[in-house]
């Protein structure tokens, strides 16, 4: 067997661990995949782009209809996101759960009343920020989120923010990050990086400023990590205040 033979073998038996444990994985996008994404990917040109920016409503039209990768066999709906067009403040989970698809909601459920306790412990009221998703369609139990998905939704997470203008995007969840930055790095690694300003590759994002934390998802399953959510709470409140003086 060829060394390369054996690398694949042992990035095939990582991903099956991986999925036995319940554990997301990712595919990282490459510079070639990249280089290849006009080919792979229909992408809205710019005329297209400004229109869907005036208008939200064609920005939700276009992400309901939208059938760029393979994930849309396996969705109810496909959903957009919820609140406040006009927030300065963006969330983005990495997708909608199978519950959201059934609701119609993104982070709905328990996921909905933990993290408005969250937002309020700082003074914030869920109505006032938008929350969406960096893939549209409901991701399947023990799913390898895959490089043309990614790919797929970041047009649709780009007009979104372009129409909103918010003055900050929060990413919440390990998979979401690593599928959105592209590095292979823990939360925590992420997260000690909030006071940087971090670029997203292969979009149009990169004037925004990221910050990172937990999902709610992620908190339910793991409540240990609720106290380190909370200084990352309390860091963006801080944030927030430098900002608005």
């Amino acid at each position: 067997m060829s060394r390369l033979e054996t690398e694949q073998l042992d990035e095939n038996t990582r991903r099956y661990y991986l999925d036995v444990m319940g554990i997301q994985c990712w595919e990282l996008i490459d510079s070639q995949q990249s280089g290849n994404r006009q080919e792979e990917v229909s992408t809205f040109d710019d005329s297209n782009r400004d229109v869907a920016v005036k208008n939200s409503s064609n920005i939700v039209e276009t992400i309901q209809q939208c059938t760029k990768c393979g994930l849309h066999k396996t969705r109810k709906q496909a959903l957009a996101g919820r609140g406040n067009q006009s927030a300065k403040l963006l969330f983005v989970v990495l997708s909608p759960s199978a519950s959201d698809d059934e609701s119609g909601i993104v982070c709905g459920g328990e996921a909905d009343v933990l993290f408005s306790k969250m937002l309020a412990a700082i003074n914030i009221d869920i109505n006032d920020v938008y929350l969406s998703s960096l893939l549209k369609c409901s991701v399947p139990k023990n799913h390898t989120v895959s490089a043309k998905e990614i790919r797929s939704c970041i047009d649709h997470l780009t007009l979104q923010i372009q129409q909103i203008q918010p003055k900050l995007l929060v990413v919440l969840g390990e998979t979401a990050v690593r599928c959105l930055l592209q590095k292979d790095l823990s939360i925590d690694d992420y997260r000690a990086m909030n006071d940087e300003l971090l670029a997203v590759p292969y979009s149009k994002l990169e004037s925004l400023p990221l910050f990172v934390s937990y999902s709610p998802e992620e908190l339910l399953q793991r409540p240990e990590n609720k106290r380190k959510a909370w200084s990352d709470l309390q860091q963006l409140q801080k944030m927030l205040e430098r900002t608005s003086a």
